[in-house]
């Protein structure tokens, strides 16, 4: 079935004071390697083309938990104007790699490397029933590194870095919501990293 491209408004905006914004995303990420999404398995609710169902990796595969402190961590999205096309939008995030080891230093030049990431991360915020809670970043076209940064006399020496959609890559969405049942079985999967066994 294909999925509602609807163009126009289709329900009330509404606003529930039990559920007012709150800043910030918990302090654990997940970032996966594009290439592993298994994207024929992935679901997309027929209902609501900003809401993933389930978020599928190829067997053998893993995401890699990036670990926060405190509000290190950061996702941000905007809105890309297009004067031949349907808009898009401009998924960033924004991470702290605190020890600056040689592991640690490695996995980062090997975001250097000019490979593709979607980003997973838990809202503060989470709605009703904490159904709003996680979203995907970089879901459709991937997001690049854009910047990194380390400064022994800034940030306490530790790497910061931003993935981002590229220029003219944008995404046809915002961040999807990912609800994979509910709250607690998409916890489980964030918390094991998405990943599958080996086929």
């Amino acid at each position: 079935m294909p999925i509602d491209c609807t163009s126009i408004l289709t329900e009330e905006i509404k606003f529930d004071y039990a559920y007012a914004p709150v800043a910030g995303i918990e302090q654990n990420v997940i970032l996966i390697n594009k290439e592993h999404i298994d994207y024929a398995n992935v679901v997309t609710d027929e209902n609501n083309r900003v809401k993933t169902t389930n978020l599928q990796l190829k067997p053998g595969t893993t995401g890699y938990l990036l670990t926060g402190v405190k509000q290190s961590n950061g996702k941000a999205w905007e809105l890309v104007k297009k004067e031949n096309a349907p808009d898009k939008f401009k998924h960033t995030f924004s991470g702290v790699i605190f020890n600056p080891t040689a592991e640690n230093k490695l996995q980062a030049a090997n975001l250097s490397m000019g490979a593709k990431y979607v980003v997973v991360i838990e809202q503060v915020w989470k709605g009703e029933l904490s159904e709003d809670a996680f979203e995907i970043l970089g879901l459709t076209s991937g997001l690049e590194l854009s910047t990194m940064t380390n400064n022994s006399k800034e940030n306490d020496n530790m790497i910061m870095f931003e993935l981002a959609s590229v220029d003219g890559y944008e995404e046809v969405t915002m961040p999807q919501t990912l609800l994979d049942v509910d709250y607690a079985a998409t916890k489980t999967a964030f918390n094991n990293k998405f990943a599958q066994a080996a086929g």
